[in-house]
């Protein structure tokens, strides 16, 4: 089968097995923009790749949060939004508010300085934050993490800060300096909702927990097709609430605030107008219009990622899919 990409945007084809056990191609797309202060875009010089695979965002840690996610996947339910940057003030601070608006959803994170754990009257409880200008927004200074013997792991967030076995232990240990304002993170004991803007890891809660059983019965039965409770939102890769059930379209409006030293990023979202035809063995040509379904903003330079995708049959004998053209539906 063959890709032949007529668009001036980044695309690959990806063979895979659909949760039914059908052979089916993956036709991904994706167009890269930068996106100027006044709130126009203007194509990439350079397109980011279809990426296959995850990159992390410490690419030499033992186990790493998720910077950029695969564009690999069936269809997603929706569309995800993911946000890559830091926390940015003009001045030093111990603490700031940083937010995401999508439509009319907004999506609000408080970001502090360093800070430890340190025993009280009180307990074990989280000290003073220094301060900062500039702090990255990543799923590693959240609540979560993993205790020293494995035997404690928070599945929402393997990476983070505040998970021991002894409450004790925590002393001196760095906290978590980033939440949700309504949840603050006070001491030891607290176990919040991993906050962030980024991508989250198939292995982790809550994607891991849409994979499926994977039990002795699917074993007998099933292996090597994903469980019969496989669910699609398994693909979405976004913080839960940065997935939008509906999908987003030319025009919705999308406001940063707190992600970038000259004031709030604000922008709508320019057409993607994809056209993808497949081709058939018999001369039949599948044609769709696929929505957008992952929009992925680097906020330091302005970067903005849209990926649409399509997955169609593979076929045999008379409908076997030959070919998948790219076009631009002018």
């Amino acid at each position: 089968m063959s890709l032949l990409n007529a668009s001036p945007w980044a695309a690959q084809a990806v063979p895979y097995v659909a949760a039914d056990g059908r052979e089916v191609v993956i036709a991904i797309v994706k167009a890269t923009f930068m996106l100027g202060r006044d709130g126009v875009f203007v194509r990439a010089d350079m397109e980011s790749p279809v990426r296959l695979g995850d990159e992390p965002s410490f690419p030499d840690a033992r186990e790493s949060s998720v910077r950029y996610p695969s564009d690999v996947g069936l269809e997603k339910c929706g569309t995800d939004v993911v946000i890559v940057g830091d926390a940015v003030s003009g001045v030093a601070v111990p603490v700031m508010d940083v937010a995401v608006r999508v439509r009319t959803v907004t999506v609000p994170l408080r970001v502090h300085g360093e800070r430890v754990y340190y025993r009280s009257l009180a307990g074990i409880v989280i000290g003073p934050a220094a301060p900062f200008e500039r702090k990255p927004i990543v799923y590693e200074a959240a609540y979560g993490g993993t205790s020293d013997d494995y035997c404690l792991v928070e599945r929402r967030n393997p990476v983070g800060r505040g998970v021991v076995k002894d409450a004790a232990d925590l002393v001196d240990l760095l906290a978590p300096t980033i939440e949700h304002p309504a949840h603050p993170i006070l001491g030891a004991g607290e176990t919040p909702e991993p906050a962030g803007f980024g991508a989250i890891a198939s292995h982790w809660l809550p994607r891991s927990g849409y994979a499926g059983t994977f039990d002795e019965v699917w074993r007998a039965t099933r292996m090597p097709l994903l469980p019969h409770d496989f669910d699609a939102r398994y693909w979405n890769v976004a913080h839960p609430s940065l997935q939008f059930d509906e999908h987003l379209r030319a025009g919705d409006p999308i406001a940063i605030l707190g992600m970038t030293p000259d004031g709030p990023l604000t922008f709508e979202l320019p057409a993607l107008s994809v056209v993808l035809h497949g081709k058939t063995s018999d001369g039949r040509t599948l044609a769709a219009r696929p929505p957008i379904d992952t929009v992925l903003v680097e906020t330091n330079p302005g970067r903005v990622e849209l990926v649409v995708r399509h997955v169609f049959p593979k076929g045999r004998g008379k409908t076997l899919l030959r070919e998948i053209r790219v076009d631009v539906d002018e």
